[in-house]
Protein backbone atom coordinates (compact mmCIF):
# COMPACT_ATOMS: atom_id res chain seq x y z
CA UNK A 1 0.00 0.00 0.00
CA UNK A 2 1.25 3.39 -0.76
CA UNK A 3 2.05 5.63 1.63
CA UNK A 4 -0.86 8.06 2.12
CA UNK A 5 -1.38 11.89 3.33
CA UNK A 6 -3.56 12.73 5.97
CA UNK A 7 -4.21 16.42 4.28
CA UNK A 8 -7.49 15.27 2.84
CA UNK A 9 -8.70 12.77 5.55
CA UNK A 10 -12.39 11.90 5.82
CA UNK A 11 -13.75 12.80 9.36
CA UNK A 12 -16.02 10.56 10.95
CA UNK A 13 -18.87 11.53 13.28
CA UNK A 14 -19.22 10.64 17.09
CA UNK A 15 -21.65 8.04 15.83
CA UNK A 16 -22.38 6.12 12.67
CA UNK A 17 -25.90 4.81 12.05
CA UNK A 18 -29.53 4.73 12.03
CA UNK A 19 -29.86 7.65 14.50
CA UNK A 20 -28.25 10.28 12.29
CA UNK A 21 -28.00 8.56 8.75
CA UNK A 22 -27.22 11.66 6.98
CA UNK A 23 -24.08 11.77 8.41
CA UNK A 24 -23.61 8.17 7.33
CA UNK A 25 -24.64 8.67 4.01
CA UNK A 26 -22.37 12.00 3.30
CA UNK A 27 -19.72 10.06 4.72
CA UNK A 28 -20.43 7.19 1.92
CA UNK A 29 -20.38 9.89 -0.19
CA UNK A 30 -17.17 11.99 0.83
CA UNK A 31 -15.91 7.96 0.13
CA UNK A 32 -16.96 7.38 -3.48
CA UNK A 33 -15.73 11.56 -4.93
CA UNK A 34 -12.25 10.25 -2.88
CA UNK A 35 -9.37 10.32 -5.54
CA UNK A 36 -7.11 7.49 -5.61
CA UNK A 37 -6.90 6.80 -1.19
CA UNK A 38 -9.61 7.11 1.64
CA UNK A 39 -8.29 8.01 4.80
CA UNK A 40 -10.97 7.57 7.74
CA UNK A 41 -9.86 9.86 10.45
CA UNK A 42 -11.65 7.84 13.58
CA UNK A 43 -10.75 9.94 16.35
CA UNK A 44 -14.56 10.93 17.08
CA UNK A 45 -16.21 7.61 16.57
CA UNK A 46 -17.64 6.10 19.23
CA UNK A 47 -20.37 4.14 18.23
CA UNK A 48 -21.40 2.48 15.36
CA UNK A 49 -24.60 0.25 14.58
CA UNK A 50 -25.71 -2.41 12.01
CA UNK A 51 -26.64 -0.20 9.58
CA UNK A 52 -23.10 1.77 10.06
CA UNK A 53 -21.32 -1.33 9.58
CA UNK A 54 -22.96 -3.29 6.74
CA UNK A 55 -23.34 0.02 4.67
CA UNK A 56 -19.64 1.03 5.06
CA UNK A 57 -18.25 -2.67 5.00
CA UNK A 58 -20.71 -2.39 0.89
CA UNK A 59 -19.16 0.46 0.38
CA UNK A 60 -15.51 -0.16 1.42
CA UNK A 61 -15.37 -3.94 -0.35
CA UNK A 62 -16.08 -1.12 -3.26
CA UNK A 63 -13.63 1.19 -2.89
CA UNK A 64 -10.60 -1.02 -1.93
CA UNK A 65 -10.82 -2.28 -5.59
CA UNK A 66 -9.11 0.70 -7.05
CA UNK A 67 -8.08 2.86 -3.73
CA UNK A 68 -5.99 2.10 -1.00
CA UNK A 69 -7.67 3.16 2.57
CA UNK A 70 -6.78 4.29 5.84
CA UNK A 71 -8.55 4.38 9.27
CA UNK A 72 -6.67 6.37 11.59
CA UNK A 73 -7.12 6.88 15.58
CA UNK A 74 -9.78 4.01 15.65
CA UNK A 75 -9.94 3.57 19.52
CA UNK A 76 -9.12 -0.34 20.90
CA UNK A 77 -12.18 -0.96 21.81
CA UNK A 78 -14.10 0.22 18.40
CA UNK A 79 -11.08 -2.05 16.75
CA UNK A 80 -12.19 -5.18 18.76
CA UNK A 81 -15.57 -4.96 18.63
CA UNK A 82 -15.80 -4.25 14.33
CA UNK A 83 -13.26 -7.22 14.96
CA UNK A 84 -16.02 -9.52 16.53
CA UNK A 85 -18.59 -8.36 13.75
CA UNK A 86 -15.80 -9.45 10.97
CA UNK A 87 -15.92 -6.09 9.79
CA UNK A 88 -12.03 -6.01 8.43
CA UNK A 89 -12.80 -9.43 6.90
CA UNK A 90 -10.62 -10.08 3.82
CA UNK A 91 -10.13 -6.41 3.75
CA UNK A 92 -6.68 -4.74 3.06
CA UNK A 93 -6.92 -1.52 5.36
CA UNK A 94 -3.89 0.85 6.29
CA UNK A 95 -3.79 2.48 10.29
CA UNK A 96 -5.56 -0.57 11.69
CA UNK A 97 -3.66 -2.87 14.24
CA UNK A 98 -5.60 -5.93 15.02
CA UNK A 99 -3.02 -7.67 17.26
CA UNK A 100 -3.52 -5.27 20.29
CA UNK A 101 -7.08 -6.34 20.19
CA UNK A 102 -6.47 -9.61 22.01
CA UNK A 103 -8.52 -13.03 21.97
CA UNK A 104 -11.94 -12.48 20.00
CA UNK A 105 -14.70 -12.07 22.63
CA UNK A 106 -17.81 -14.62 22.89
CA UNK A 107 -20.66 -11.98 21.99
CA UNK A 108 -22.68 -14.92 19.98
CA UNK A 109 -25.20 -14.06 22.44
CA UNK A 110 -25.86 -10.28 21.66
CA UNK A 111 -24.86 -9.61 18.15
CA UNK A 112 -24.55 -11.56 14.35
CA UNK A 113 -21.27 -10.56 12.20
CA UNK A 114 -21.18 -8.83 8.88
CA UNK A 115 -22.31 -11.85 6.59
CA UNK A 116 -22.41 -11.28 3.29
CA UNK A 117 -25.14 -12.86 0.67
CA UNK A 118 -25.02 -13.01 -3.09
CA UNK A 119 -27.34 -15.43 -4.22
CA UNK A 120 -30.85 -16.05 -3.57
CA UNK A 121 -30.21 -20.10 -2.86
CA UNK A 122 -28.13 -18.51 0.32
CA UNK A 123 -30.46 -16.08 1.67
CA UNK A 124 -33.02 -17.91 2.78
CA UNK A 125 -30.65 -20.60 4.94
CA UNK A 126 -28.41 -17.27 5.99
CA UNK A 127 -32.07 -15.42 7.00
CA UNK A 128 -32.56 -18.90 9.21
CA UNK A 129 -28.92 -18.64 10.71
CA UNK A 130 -29.23 -15.66 11.61
CA UNK A 131 -32.34 -15.60 13.49
CA UNK A 132 -31.55 -18.80 14.99
CA UNK A 133 -28.38 -16.87 16.56
CA UNK A 134 -30.04 -13.68 17.41
CA UNK A 135 -33.44 -15.78 18.64
CA UNK A 136 -31.18 -17.11 21.68
CA UNK A 137 -29.89 -14.20 22.90
CA UNK A 138 -33.10 -12.62 23.02
CA UNK A 139 -35.00 -15.48 25.33
CA UNK A 140 -33.50 -18.37 27.42
CA UNK A 141 -36.48 -21.00 26.68
CA UNK A 142 -35.95 -23.90 24.74
CA UNK A 143 -36.18 -23.98 21.12
CA UNK A 144 -37.42 -28.18 21.55
CA UNK A 145 -40.20 -27.36 23.80
CA UNK A 146 -43.76 -28.38 23.46
CA UNK A 147 -45.83 -25.48 20.81
CA UNK A 148 -48.97 -23.98 22.45
CA UNK A 149 -52.03 -25.61 21.00
CA UNK A 150 -53.74 -22.00 20.69
CA UNK A 151 -50.73 -20.51 18.62
CA UNK A 152 -49.19 -23.23 17.24
CA UNK A 153 -45.60 -21.90 18.59
CA UNK A 154 -44.08 -22.06 21.71
CA UNK A 155 -42.08 -19.02 23.48
CA UNK A 156 -38.60 -19.35 21.49
CA UNK A 157 -40.80 -18.91 18.43
CA UNK A 158 -42.24 -16.20 19.52
CA UNK A 159 -39.44 -14.37 19.19
CA UNK A 160 -37.79 -16.07 16.09
CA UNK A 161 -40.65 -16.19 13.28
CA UNK A 162 -40.91 -11.99 13.40
CA UNK A 163 -37.05 -11.55 12.62
CA UNK A 164 -36.49 -14.43 10.33
CA UNK A 165 -39.42 -13.39 8.37
CA UNK A 166 -38.31 -9.91 8.41
CA UNK A 167 -34.49 -11.37 7.09
CA UNK A 168 -35.37 -13.66 4.45
CA UNK A 169 -37.88 -10.92 2.80
CA UNK A 170 -36.01 -8.45 3.03
CA UNK A 171 -32.61 -10.42 2.18
CA UNK A 172 -34.55 -12.22 -1.13
CA UNK A 173 -36.10 -8.68 -2.12
CA UNK A 174 -32.73 -7.33 -1.94
CA UNK A 175 -31.18 -10.10 -4.01
CA UNK A 176 -33.67 -10.01 -6.68
CA UNK A 177 -34.34 -6.39 -7.32
CA UNK A 178 -30.80 -5.26 -7.52
CA UNK A 179 -29.74 -7.27 -9.67
CA UNK A 180 -31.18 -5.20 -12.78
CA UNK A 181 -30.21 -2.51 -14.92
CA UNK A 182 -26.84 -3.78 -15.16
CA UNK A 183 -26.35 -4.71 -11.62
CA UNK A 184 -26.05 -8.64 -12.33
CA UNK A 185 -22.88 -8.42 -9.68
CA UNK A 186 -24.82 -6.87 -7.01
CA UNK A 187 -24.55 -8.54 -3.06
CA UNK A 188 -26.16 -7.99 0.01
CA UNK A 189 -24.74 -7.13 3.67
CA UNK A 190 -26.62 -7.96 6.33
CA UNK A 191 -26.15 -7.87 10.14
CA UNK A 192 -27.91 -7.54 13.50
CA UNK A 193 -27.55 -6.86 16.87
CA UNK A 194 -29.39 -6.99 20.45
CA UNK A 195 -29.30 -4.14 22.86
CA UNK A 196 -29.70 -5.87 26.00
CA UNK A 197 -29.91 -2.44 28.31
CA UNK A 198 -32.61 -0.84 26.17
CA UNK A 199 -33.77 -3.89 25.00
CA UNK A 200 -33.36 -3.10 21.51
CA UNK A 201 -33.14 -5.00 18.43
CA UNK A 202 -31.32 -3.87 15.21
CA UNK A 203 -30.73 -5.46 12.10
CA UNK A 204 -29.20 -3.76 8.63
CA UNK A 205 -29.93 -5.06 4.61
CA UNK A 206 -27.84 -3.45 2.45
CA UNK A 207 -27.46 -3.61 -1.15
CA UNK A 208 -25.37 -2.14 -3.99
CA UNK A 209 -27.65 -2.71 -6.58
CA UNK A 210 -29.61 -0.38 -8.79
CA UNK A 211 -31.97 1.21 -6.06
CA UNK A 212 -36.20 1.56 -6.37
CA UNK A 213 -36.10 4.36 -9.20
CA UNK A 214 -34.29 1.93 -11.64
CA UNK A 215 -36.84 -1.03 -10.36
CA UNK A 216 -40.15 0.51 -10.38
CA UNK A 217 -39.79 3.65 -12.54
CA UNK A 218 -42.07 2.72 -14.68
CA UNK A 219 -44.90 1.10 -12.35
CA UNK A 220 -47.90 3.07 -12.56
CA UNK A 221 -47.95 3.60 -8.73
CA UNK A 222 -44.53 5.50 -9.27
CA UNK A 223 -46.08 9.15 -10.08
CA UNK A 224 -43.46 11.28 -9.72
CA UNK A 225 -39.73 9.61 -11.43
CA UNK A 226 -37.89 10.22 -8.53
CA UNK A 227 -36.08 8.06 -5.55
CA UNK A 228 -38.67 9.37 -2.79
CA UNK A 229 -41.59 8.56 -4.90
CA UNK A 230 -39.81 5.31 -5.80
CA UNK A 231 -39.20 4.63 -1.94
CA UNK A 232 -42.83 5.20 -1.01
CA UNK A 233 -44.32 3.17 -3.39
CA UNK A 234 -42.12 0.47 -2.70
CA UNK A 235 -43.66 0.22 0.64
CA UNK A 236 -47.13 -0.19 -0.51
CA UNK A 237 -48.65 -3.56 -1.03
CA UNK A 238 -47.59 -5.21 -3.80
CA UNK A 239 -46.08 -2.59 -5.71
CA UNK A 240 -42.52 -4.51 -5.52
CA UNK A 241 -44.38 -7.42 -6.44
CA UNK A 242 -41.92 -10.22 -9.19
CA UNK A 243 -44.71 -12.06 -10.91
CA UNK A 244 -45.30 -13.43 -14.23
CA UNK A 245 -42.71 -11.93 -17.01
CA UNK A 246 -40.96 -10.06 -14.52
CA UNK A 247 -40.16 -13.41 -12.84
CA UNK A 248 -36.98 -13.45 -15.16
CA UNK A 249 -35.70 -10.91 -14.16
CA UNK A 250 -35.04 -11.73 -10.54
CA UNK A 251 -35.08 -15.30 -10.98
CA UNK A 252 -37.97 -16.19 -8.64
CA UNK A 253 -41.39 -14.81 -7.81
CA UNK A 254 -42.64 -12.53 -4.91
CA UNK A 255 -46.10 -11.33 -3.89
CA UNK A 256 -44.80 -7.82 -3.35
CA UNK A 257 -45.47 -7.58 0.51
CA UNK A 258 -42.36 -8.52 2.06
CA UNK A 259 -41.29 -4.82 2.44
CA UNK A 260 -44.62 -3.74 3.40
CA UNK A 261 -45.05 -6.60 5.88
CA UNK A 262 -41.88 -6.19 7.80
CA UNK A 263 -42.81 -2.29 8.37
CA UNK A 264 -45.91 -3.42 10.02
CA UNK A 265 -43.35 -6.28 12.35
CA UNK A 266 -41.55 -3.17 13.23
CA UNK A 267 -44.47 -1.40 13.94
CA UNK A 268 -46.10 -3.51 15.64
CA UNK A 269 -42.99 -4.40 18.15
CA UNK A 270 -42.81 -0.83 19.51
CA UNK A 271 -40.26 -0.06 16.18
CA UNK A 272 -39.64 0.81 12.45
CA UNK A 273 -37.84 0.93 9.54
CA UNK A 274 -35.16 3.37 8.19
CA UNK A 275 -35.21 2.89 4.25
CA UNK A 276 -32.21 4.91 1.89
CA UNK A 277 -31.80 4.72 -1.78
CA UNK A 278 -30.65 7.28 -3.91
CA UNK A 279 -31.03 10.82 -2.58
CA UNK A 280 -33.70 10.01 -0.79
CA UNK A 281 -34.73 8.31 3.00
CA UNK A 282 -38.34 7.26 4.18
CA UNK A 283 -38.27 6.77 7.73
CA UNK A 284 -41.77 4.55 8.75
CA UNK A 285 -41.77 5.47 12.47
CA UNK A 286 -42.42 9.03 11.62
CA UNK A 287 -43.80 8.25 7.97
CA UNK A 288 -42.06 10.93 7.01
CA UNK A 289 -39.68 10.78 3.85
CA UNK A 290 -37.58 13.43 2.28
CA UNK A 291 -34.63 14.18 -0.17
CA UNK A 292 -30.97 14.19 1.16
CA UNK A 293 -28.93 17.17 -0.27
CA UNK A 294 -25.70 16.70 -2.47
CA UNK A 295 -25.77 12.94 -0.85
CA UNK A 296 -27.04 9.19 -1.15
CA UNK A 297 -26.91 5.52 -1.21
CA UNK A 298 -26.53 3.95 -4.99
CA UNK A 299 -29.01 1.03 -3.87
CA UNK A 300 -31.27 0.04 -1.27
CA UNK A 301 -29.88 0.78 3.24
CA UNK A 302 -32.39 -0.67 5.38
CA UNK A 303 -32.53 -0.63 9.02
CA UNK A 304 -35.13 -2.27 11.02
CA UNK A 305 -35.05 -1.44 14.37
CA UNK A 306 -38.19 -3.32 17.19
CA UNK A 307 -38.86 -3.73 21.23
CA UNK A 308 -37.57 -7.16 22.20
CA UNK A 309 -40.43 -7.30 24.65
CA UNK A 310 -43.06 -6.52 21.98
CA UNK A 311 -41.64 -9.72 19.43
CA UNK A 312 -43.77 -12.20 20.85
CA UNK A 313 -47.27 -10.15 20.32
CA UNK A 314 -46.61 -10.44 16.91
CA UNK A 315 -48.86 -11.76 14.67
CA UNK A 316 -47.67 -12.00 10.68
CA UNK A 317 -50.56 -13.37 9.23
CA UNK A 318 -52.85 -10.78 10.65
CA UNK A 319 -50.44 -7.94 9.05
CA UNK A 320 -49.77 -9.81 5.72
CA UNK A 321 -52.06 -7.36 3.25
CA UNK A 322 -55.08 -8.89 1.75
CA UNK A 323 -54.89 -11.19 -1.56
CA UNK A 324 -57.22 -9.19 -4.12
CA UNK A 325 -57.91 -11.88 -5.81
CA UNK A 326 -59.02 -13.51 -2.56
CA UNK A 327 -60.78 -10.54 -1.62
CA UNK A 328 -62.95 -10.54 -5.41
CA UNK A 329 -63.48 -14.54 -5.05
CA UNK A 330 -65.06 -13.95 -1.37
CA UNK A 331 -67.30 -10.82 -2.25
CA UNK A 332 -68.82 -13.55 -5.78
CA UNK A 333 -69.24 -15.84 -2.74
CA UNK A 334 -67.42 -18.43 -4.80
CA UNK A 335 -64.04 -19.14 -2.40
CA UNK A 336 -66.33 -21.03 -0.26
CA UNK A 337 -66.45 -23.30 -3.37
CA UNK A 338 -62.99 -24.44 -3.71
Amino acid sequence: MRGISLDRSISLPWGLGAEDADELFKVCHQMRIAEESIVLDASRLHFIDPLGMATLRALLEEQAATKDIEIQFLSTDLTGYLARMDFFKDLEIGGVDLSRIGNRQDRSGSLVEITKVTSLMEAETTASRLAEALTGSLTKSDRNAPVDEATGRNEFDAYRRPIEYSLKELLQNSLTHARREGRGEASVWVTCQYYPRKELVRMAIVDNGCGFLATLRAHPEVVEKTHQGAIEAALRPRVSCNRGPMAQFGGTENQGVGLTTTARIAEVAGGSILVASGDAMHHTGTKQSRVMENIGWEGVSISFLCKRSQLPSVSIGELLPADPAISAEQDLGIFQFR
